[in-house]
């Protein structure tokens, strides 16, 4: 059997990708990353938002307790080892629209389980918004940018593994004895991380993914808004070069990463009803990601073809999930430590 020999191929260089190799190359393990970079990628795009609250029912996002505490201190460590600066911790204001909806945090901000999370409730007037039924703030919120992340462990990697850009053929993927030959290369394993590209994977496309496409604008405003993270109906986060990223518009089923002007002026519209500085726009993208059954990531071996793995599904949490999930998946592979059962595949049939 020829090749060069390696112990996991890697597809994929998004968020998922990215931060998996940096967890393995720790633990010494060699590693090929192969990966097909699109402007459209959901990890290029995303505004890469870190906020422990889901505003339906108000309350901790899914592993809060457990994720929240390491997020700083894994993004703080990979600022160290990368040189680069892509974290930025911020305070959140979720403003009103509502009485209704402002007593309702009001009840939840007071409750022993969230007080930690959510400040109490607040009328006093936040400088730039304006039209609000009083806000809460909301603490532990961060930034990721995620293209700086990327790029800077990329400049890493490549000191240090193979790393190809190439349109992975699945049907180029052959099973050689105990391991996996994928053109030049043999690997012990190979782990997917292709995000939305997992739907034309023939080992793992029965999993429930579905297509969604989100967009994000760029906006220039005219005076200076306090650097913070601004969640109404639509969202608004500073992109940390003195503009700022928006978005809340979801295309369900859809894989057209053409951006719509009729989308763009909508979420334009939400914003200026809660904010009092003009501004206008200077970018309008969209990018497609797969959403999961039940919004938990997958990870996990093939039932019945060892070696191919798969570590998929992060969403829009994706940017919070990692620094949890990454250990945990290089971990799985190194060390054999079991998944946390609610991202593990084999709840599934396969």
């Amino acid at each position: 059997m020829g090749g060069e020999k390696t112990d996991y191929i890697i597809v994929g260089g998004g968020l998922a990708g990215i931060s998996l190799a940096l967890e393995l190359l720790v633990r010494g393990k060699n590693i090929v990353l192969l990966d097909n970079p699109e402007p459209s990628a959901s990890s290029r795009i995303a505004a890469g938002i870190i906020h422990p609250i889901v505003p339906k029912g108000v309350r901790l996002t899914w592993m809060g307790e457990t994720i929240f505490p390491l997020i700083p201190v894994w993004y703080r460590e990979w600022e160290t080892r990368l040189s680069a600066s892509f974290y930025q911790t911020m305070e959140g204001f979720q403003i009103h629209p509502n009485a209704e909806t402002a007593a309702f945090w009001q009840q939840r901000a007071s409750s022993t389980e969230m007080n930690v999370w959510i400040a109490p409730f607040s009328r006093e007037s936040l400088p730039g918004i304006s039209a609000q039924q009083g806000h809460n703030a909301i603490h532990h919120c961060a930034r990721l940018d995620t293209n700086t992340f990327l790029n800077a462990a990329l400049l890493w990697l490549k000191e240090k593994i193979i790393i190809e850009c190439c349109m992975f053929e699945h049907a180029s993927l052959k099973k050689q004895g105990q391991q996996w030959q994928y053109g030049k290369y043999r690997a012990d394993g190979i782990v997917f991380c292709e995000g939305i590209g997992v739907l034309e994977n023939p080992w793992f496309h029965k999993l429930h993914f579905h297509p969604t496409a989100g967009d994000i604008l760029t906006l220039k405003f005219d005076k200076d808004l306090p650097q913070a993270l601004y969640k109404n109906r639509s969202w608004l986060v500073p992109d940390g070069k003195g503009n700022w990223l928006a978005g809340s518009t979801f295309h369900k089923g859809s894989r057209n990463t053409t951006p719509v002007s009729e989308d763009a002026e909508k979420l334009m519209e939400q914003i200026r009803s809660w904010t009092n500085i003009p501004f206008f726009m200077l970018h309008h993208r969209r990018g497609i990601r797969p959403t999961v059954e039940g919004r938990r990531p997958y990870l996990g071996e093939h039932p019945k073809d060892a070696g191919l793995f798969i570590y998929n599904g992060l969403g829009s949490k994706g940017s919070s999930l990692i620094p949890w999930l990454s250990p945990m998946m290089a971990d799985f592979l190194c060390n054999g430590k079991t998944l946390n059962s609610e991202v593990d595949i084999s709840r599934f049939d396969l």
